[in-house]
């Protein structure tokens, strides 16, 4: 009767907790800023969004962050001291950063593809071989266009690219929303070289059939045969000013390609480096000029000025940047980063926050499709450095991940293996192998600690990560002396303690792991991610049992200890201000009450079973829910996620699934981490047989040890089920299975 009542009064807990989210708003996620952010208030870039408002968007394709550094930029330092500035994922749904897809992307406010788009955009009375583009715009789609007007030709193949992608996408969005209100578009300017067409500029300011209202995007806009550029092909500023001059003043959005930077990336391998530098250097200073004449056109209280690099280049040398830059002046802005809700980051925001934002600031509502989110600004000082130095750490982090991780998985699995064949073989041997396997659970602390310390550079971090895994392998090594089983006491609670604490204020430590997600990547930019969402896991359940196994005389005092320690981890996965991972959340209620419940000694009957799969289901419908009563720039992903749904039905709810479910398959597929999943799963199959009676011995010792680790193997499993990276989240998960269980196989053979 009393395990039953301890049963109800746990599930009515869980389930209590899972309505906390909505009982405020902390804050963290929104105030997680940069280093240096003076004033954490985020502002709209305009106090009062209204059709009368006008946008001019400047792309400067290929512009880098050092390219701003230049001091004879007087103009784009004017606009740092009156703007704002970001970092800005320029993923698509294409597996390469083509300018085609970076365009679209923007303006389509999802991710979607545009490949051998770019040579079909032409002005409608444009000579052709076939008559004017505009009658051949006729003839492919049945639709007149007017003389003015600027017209993508592969408009119906635009639309077939992205025809089957698992989730709501249409090219030329942005435009349509401006028509839609009777908002007028124009583009002036092209990238064409001498090897064809390059157009990508009507992507953005297109409507869903491929027009802009006004503009031009001919040849005519060209120096022809400029003997210092090479190509012989550059941008005529001087005409691309004199048409933009000419544009109806009923113009609401403006794009403009400057084009130059990237006709000089894509002849970068067939010139010598000071021809080019020294080119370069000239260019910038043009566009610099251009950009001081376009602001003199415009009214800093009324209109917008976007200076957009939609595709990032190289910097010095071959180094490439993985993120480009954005900067915003006019209407409201002020001197600070660009913030966006999509990435809850200030200083990094995405290429699909773009249309979104150009919608609010003319007072239009943007779709509940599109996937960004309109761009806030950040009052700080000295942007330029706090980026410089926000980039050069991200790329390092993310050239360094890849290598790290394969060795680590690498270490992992080779240890594993070696260590069943001397268990088997070579038993005396065998104890040599315990403090790897102790340093096998110390990296992912270590991998969070590295963020406290400078990393100059890729050696200097390779030399940080060695050092600081010995040390906390030692520390953990002494603590074992001291006490049986301190080891995994320390190694567990010591990790699972500084990511709730991390998580909690914000994730400064995640934001520049190794194991964890990153802005490049651009999966997740906040919260916790698959990786120490397993890892939380795994060491909070090991941690906790483990110190219950070791001082059972207080058994009932952390018993009361762990329930509460649990949870809060289920609150902090389970909040959309904190973790806001919904897959976690889920993890967490049934992994965590799968392994309190079996402390409390209660028998796993199917009503138990069924609680638990309610309590599930709950938390997968209340949570959304919540989080769609708070204003949209403060929503999580699946918040967002939620509204979807709620405007596509079904259709929705089955894009996302095809979409979770595909990824799954490919990380299965691809991933190292499938790897130390097998390897992890093969290796507790095997001590479970092999030697005879060890696994017996090792649950008559440390029963509640024991039933921590049927716990991990649950979190695992529902992580691999209910993740869209699941294999990432199970493999972590299991850092802290595998490897302890043969731990202690060691020790018990010793």
């Amino acid at each position: 009767m009393k395990k039953n009542k301890l049963t109800i009064v746990l599930l009515i807990i869980i389930s209590a907790l899972t309505c906390f989210p909505a009982l405020g708003w902390s804050g963290a996620a929104m105030q997680n800023a940069s280093p240096g952010v003076e004033d954490s208030t985020v502002n709209p870039l305009i106090s009062s969004p209204s059709k009368e408002n006008k946008v001019v968007m400047v792309i400067v394709d290929r512009m880098v962050l050092e390219d701003l550094r230049d001091p004879s930029l007087a103009n784009i330092h004017k606009v740092f001291k009156n703007g704002a500035v970001s970092l800005m994922n320029c993923n698509t749904a294409g597996n390469n950063l083509f300018s085609e897809n970076t365009y679209a992307t923007i303006g389509a406010g999802s991710h979607i593809m545009a490949t051998g788009t770019s040579a079909m955009g032409l002005n409608a009375k444009e000579k052709q071989e076939n008559g004017p583009a505009g009658l051949e715009y006729y003839r492919r789609l049945g639709r007149k266009v007017p003389s003015a007007a600027v017209i993508q030709l592969d408009i119906n193949r635009f639309v077939q690219l992205n025809s089957e992608l698992p989730y709501p996408a249409v090219p030329g969005a942005l435009g349509d929303c401006l028509h839609e209100a009777g908002l007028k578009t124009a583009v002036l300017g092209n990238s064409d070289t001498i090897t064809g067409r390059r157009r990508e500029i009507l992507s953005i300011a297109m409507d869903r059939y491929g027009v802009v209202d006004y503009g031009d995007v001919s040849a005519s806009l060209l120096e022809k045969m400029d003997e210092n550029f090479p190509g012989g092909f550059r941008t005529n500023y001087a005409g691309v000013l004199q048409e933009m001059d000419r544009l109806p003043v009923d113009t609401s959005l403006t794009v403009i390609e400057t084009g130059d930077l990237s006709r000089l990336e894509e002849f970068r391998n067939y010139v010598s480096e000071p021809v080019w530098g020294a080119e370069h250097k000239r260019t910038m200073q043009r566009i610099d000029q251009f950009i001081g004449k376009v602001m003199s056109r415009l009214n800093p209280d009324k209109d917008l000025l976007l200076i957009v690099s939609p595709t990032p280049g190289k910097a010095t040398g071959d180094r490439n940047d993985y993120l480009s830059v954005i900067l915003a002046v006019g209407a409201g802005v002020r001197e600070g980063f660009l913030f966006s809700p999509t990435t809850k980051r200030q200083g990094i925001v995405m290429n699909t926050d773009l249309a979104p934002t150009i919608l609010d600031f003319l007072g239009l509502k943007k779709p509940e499709w599109m996937s960004g989110q309109n761009m806030l600004w950040v009052k700080a000082e000295n942007q330029l450095n706090k980026l410089v130095a926000m980039n050069k750490q991200l790329t390092l982090t993310y050239n360094a991940r890849s290598v790290f991780q394969k060795g680590y998985c690498v270490y992992q699995i080779g240890l594993l293996l070696v260590s069943l064949y001397f268990i088997l073989v070579h038993k005396k041997a065998a104890r040599l192998l315990q403090p790897f396997l102790l340093s096998v659970m110390a990296v992912p602390l270590v991998y969070l600690l590295l963020a406290l310390v400078p990393q100059p550079s890729f050696f200097v971090l390779t030399l940080e990560l060695l050092l600081l895994t010995a040390w906390i392998t030692c520390l953990a090594l002494w603590f074992e002396r001291r006490h049986n089983l301190g080891s995994f006491i320390f190694l567990s609670l010591a990790t699972a303690g500084l990511l709730i604490l991390d998580t909690t204020i914000g994730a400064p430590l995640q934001k520049t792991s190794i194991m964890s997600y990153d802005p490049i990547a651009g999966a997740r930019f906040y919260g916790i991610g698959n990786e120490y969402m397993g890892v939380l896991m795994g060491s909070l359940i090991i941690g906790c049992t483990t110190l219950m196994s070791k001082f059972e005389r207080y058994r009932k005092v952390l018993l009361v200890l762990t329930g509460i320690a649990f949870l809060v981890t289920v609150y902090v996965l389970a909040s959309p201000a904190l973790g806001s991972k919904m897959g976690g959340a889920i993890v967490s209620v049934a992994a965590l009450a799968t392994t309190f419940l079996m402390l409390c000694n209660v028998k796993f009957k199917p009503r138990t079973v069924i609680c638990l799969a309610v309590i599930i289901i709950g938390l997968v419908a209340i949570i959304p829910a919540i989080d769609l009563l708070r204003p949209a720039e403060l929503q999580s992903h699946f918040g967002r996620n939620a509204s979807l749904i709620l405007s596509g039905g079904w259709q929705e709810i089955e894009n996302i699934i095809v979409r979770k479910t595909e990824m799954n398959l490919k990380l299965i597929r691809y991933t190292y981490w499938t790897r130390i999943f097998i390897a992890s799963l093969v290796s507790l199959a095997l001590l479970f047989y092999r030697p005879v009676g060890v696994m017996a011995t090792i649950r008559k010792k440390h029963p509640d040890l024991y039933k921590g680790f049927v716990g991990v193997v649950t979190a695992s499993i529902v992580a691999l089920i209910f993740n869209d990276a699941g294999i990432v989240a199970a493999a972590t998960t299991m850092i802290f299975g595998a490897p302890p269980i043969v731990y202690l196989v060691l020790q018990e053979q010793k």
